[in-house]
């Protein structure tokens, strides 16, 4: 007897004894059959039926089976359509997947592995129906076409030194770590600025090779050096009247920082192996993931370049200080990419945003949006859901356990503990350090008792305190998902342990 709940499956194929062999085998595991021995068919039969499971045969009379696999999409999308085929072409595999088949079966098969992958397709189906999703149309894309998207308090402050220093034409420094979106703040101000109207040019230091990053920013007269055919501009002089941007501009070497200074401060620029000064008006923002205060401390940077660039600084913040804004951010990616593909736009499962909220983003915004095109790519249905994210995202981040006092009991290490999140979700520091105290300091460890288990009850006691009681940032900062959280809460009231709320 199939493991999965009764369903109801419908089997499309134009081979009539396949057809009764199927509807045999799938109603001696319970399940309710239908039949359709054609695409067109089978479609009216999936829009009037509504089934879980659909078995699609590929070569038919009429529709084919990826003709027929594209109609059911639209009319019955929660379906779970595995296709059959005798033909195992490379073009039918990609087919298959590309329109939303939840998977595909070489004919012959054998029955008892169809009804296992039935079974599996059913499971996916109640956890798409199970999963819930996260709210919808939180972005609209027209309100954010300048890309950056966020309404939490630091992405706030940056929105407002945006507006501060955009219509004047004051050099900008813009910090931050890799991936935090640089270069669309640097576009920004270009847009709202007086010289919106002129060009905008983007050039990043630390992928041009050192020989040729003064051609690049100045350009070079014919013959200055080997491979010199012809006159060529640089960037400075093509962006005359406009905004210029030089990304990771900490990897610049000490002599082209000269020239960038005197471009930056007298307005003029010479071309490689030319003797003509050209005057220019270029804007200039700038923007660095590296200390350029301890540079210039360490002679690797220019003092007075340094000071020119820092005429107004904008420090975009790293995304794990801005979790908040995570759910606009996966809303805006997705429908972006809905449109470009002119598709209808992904969904969030509920748990799928927990783990995305629980992860701490070392690469940022860069890295939220990889995440988010691999999991749109991996889902099988319309929605996204924890297993469709990567490992890295979904494995808890582990905290090293602090050492005990001398002479206090040996404790287990945080990699036995249960999981903690970073210090930084707490106000009062670490909830796996602040929890040992606490039980070192009641004694709580003594005669026997349960180490991880009171371990684990002080860590969400603590948790909820400090978050005072909002259970999906205490979730966050635990490291493990909401449903988890709330299991733990209900056994802890139900043994009369007081819980914050």
């Amino acid at each position: 007897m199939s493991t999965a709940s009764p369903a109801k499956v419908l089997v499309i194929d134009d081979d009539k004894d396949l057809r009764y062999s199927l509807k045999r085998a799938l109603a001696g595991q319970g399940h309710t059959v239908i039949e359709a021995d054609s695409g067109e068919s089978g479609v009216s039969l999936a829009k009037r039926e509504a089934p879980d499971v659909i078995l699609l045969d590929n070569r038919m009379g009429g529709m084919t089976g990826i003709e027929t696999l594209q109609m059911l999409r639209g009319a019955q999308p929660q379906a779970m359509v595995i296709l059959m085929t005798a033909f195992g072409t490379t073009q039918t595999a990609i087919e298959a997947m590309k329109f939303g088949a939840y998977d595909y079966v070489m004919k012959p098969f054998d029955q008892a592995k169809l009804i296992a992958l039935v079974d599996r397709a059913l499971g996916a189906r109640r956890d798409l129906a199970s999963a819930g999703k996260s709210t919808r149309a939180l972005v609209n894309p027209a309100d954010y076409k300048e890309g950056i998207v966020g309404s939490s308090e630091p992405m706030q402050e940056v929105l407002k030194s945006i507006g501060q220093v955009a219509a004047s034409d004051a050099t900008v420094l813009i910090t931050g770590e890799s991936g935090t979106g640089k270069e669309l703040v640097a576009r920004c101000i270009a847009q709202h600025s007086l010289r919106a109207k002129g060009p905008f040019m983007a050039v990043n230091c630390a992928a041009i090779p050192e020989n040729l990053i003064e051609s690049e920013l100045f350009g070079h007269e014919k013959g200055a050096f080997t491979g010199a055919a012809a006159m060529k501009p640089g960037k400075f002089e093509l962006c005359d009247g406009g905004t210029i941007f030089l990304d990771e501009i900490g990897d610049m070497s000490l002599p082209t920082q000269t020239k960038v200074l005197r471009a930056i401060q007298d307005g003029e620029i010479q071309r490689v192996g030319g003797t003509t000064t050209l005057k220019v008006s270029v804007r200039l923002v700038a923007a660095t993931n590296k200390d350029l205060e301890a540079m210039v401390a360490a002679r690797q940077f220019r003092e007075d370049l340094f000071y020119r660039l820092n005429v107004f600084r904008i420090r975009l913040p790293a995304l794990r200080r801005r979790k908040d804004d995570i759910p606009l951010l996966v809303d805006f990616m997705l429908q972006r990419q809905a449109a470009a593909k002119k598709l209808r736009p992904k969904r969030l499962s509920n748990e799928a945003l927990e783990a995305l909220l629980a992860h701490d983003w070392p690469g940022n915004v860069r890295e939220l949006e990889n995440v988010v095109q691999r999991a749109s790519v991996l889902a099988k249905g319309e929605t996204i859901l924890a297993k469709d994210l990567p490992q890295e995202v979904l494995a808890p981040r582990r905290v090293a356990a602090p050492a005990p006092s001398v002479g206090g009991p040996a404790v287990p290490t945080a990699a036995s503990a249960p999981a903690a999140a970073p210090a930084e979700g707490l106000a009062g520091g670490n909830p796996v350090a602040a929890a040992y105290e606490t039980i070192y300091r009641q004694n709580r460890l003594n005669d026997g008792k349960d180490i991880l288990g009171v371990i684990e009850l002080e860590m969400i006691r603590r948790a909820m305190e400090e978050t005072r009681g909002n259970q999906l940032r205490s979730a966050m900062i635990l490291g493990i998902n909401r449903s988890t959280l709330k299991k733990r809460l209900i056994e802890m009231r139900e043994s009369g342990i007081k819980v914050f709320g």
